[in-house]
């Protein structure tokens, strides 16, 4: 029987150190009971379970290769493999490579750092798939054979997205350039686009629109203010947005040392060039028209600040404000 389609937020908190009241960033659209899951933080497959929606695991998504949105992506499949072994194969989208050392930002001078993996530094949707499989060989050899388990590779197909010819983007700088929207999948009701955003020094990190015949959503993923967005967003019912706090705060009480210094400062660059701010996230959902507003990717995200702190720092926007919370569930 069909169902009404519906929005689910696994996942609310932002960054990769873990939450003690939130999960790790993961969300999900689920039309006609089949499950599509955008991003894959911390604790996504248990979420997945408590909102009993690993049955209908259908698609992934991964907005962008940073931790916090991919630690949970290969246990959707290890842990969850008891469960989706008798799903039908599950297509995963997301980033190709970054394009090798020269899309790395550079060292800070007088702070050189060790560069992992050079041969291959930065590897792309496929590559982390295919080393997952290698380093889980052991358990996943185990239980074919001693539980009888399905061969676990055949239920996941990877899929890089290739950019449009002529877009003309490249990590560290050059991640967003004004683009369209291009279609990642459609089928039965259900049309996937995307587009880049700004979340720079990574590249590619990409926005996903859901369009279905109940509804439309939008996820913007990691990303400063950006015209890409707003373009993707245009019109629809439903825009998930990262926010980060930018009430001003005391500074420096004079007690970091100077490497502690050092890391607050790159932490803030990252995150006034790279995130959306409290004060801004309204306009972004204004300029696009959106009904709804839903903000999510929270930081902080230890719940020290309450829901109308966030409502109230959204300025210019006249629609529905929604705090996102951890299981939430939301019609489109």
């Amino acid at each position: 029987m069909a169902t009404t389609p519906k929005l689910v937020l696994l996942g609310t908190a932002g960054g990769p150190l873990p939450s003690p009241a939130r999960s790790g960033i993961s969300s999900v659209v689920v039309v006609d009971g089949r499950t599509y899951v955008v991003d894959c933080g911390g604790g996504a497959t248990r979420q997945l379970r408590r909102a009993r929606l690993l049955g209908g695991l259908h698609r992934v998504l991964l907005t962008h290769l940073h931790s916090d949105h991919t630690c949970d992506f290969f246990n959707l499949f290890l842990l969850g493999w008891p469960i989706i072994q008798w799903n039908p194969p599950v297509h995963v989208f997301g980033p190709g490579p970054a394009g090798g050392a020269d899309a790395l930002p550079p060292d800070d001078a007088g702070r050189p750092v060790a560069t992992h993996n050079p041969a291959n530094p930065t590897p792309g949707l496929v590559e982390l798939t295919e080393a997952q499989f290698q380093a889980h060989a052991y358990d996943i050899n185990i239980r074919m054979r001693e539980a009888g388990r399905h061969d676990l590779r055949p239920l996941l197909v990877t899929h890089e997205l290739a950019l449009p010819t002529g877009v003309g983007a490249w990590g560290p700088d050059r991640v967003a350039p004004d683009m369209d929207p291009f279609v990642v999948e459609e089928d039965d009701g259900v049309r996937i686009t995307a587009t880049l955003v700004a979340h720079a020094p990574v590249f590619p990190a990409f926005a996903y629109r859901f369009d279905t015949p109940a509804g439309s959503a939008v996820f913007s993923g990691d990303t400063a203010p950006c015209l890409n967005l707003v373009r993707l967003a245009r019109g629809a019912g439903t825009l998930v947005h990262e926010v980060f706090d930018d009430t001003p705060v005391d500074g420096d009480n004079g007690e970091m040392s100077e490497d502690e210094a050092w890391e607050a400062r790159r932490r803030h660059h990252h995150m006034v060039t790279s995130h959306t701010p409290l004060s801004a996230v309204g306009r972004v959902a204004a300029e696009a028209g959106v009904r709804r507003l839903v903000l999510t990717h929270f930081i902080p995200g230890d719940d020290v600040l309450p829901d109308e702190h966030w409502v109230k720092g959204v300025t210019g926007f006249d629609g529905e404000v929604v705090v996102g919370a951890d299981l939430m569930e939301l019609s489109l």
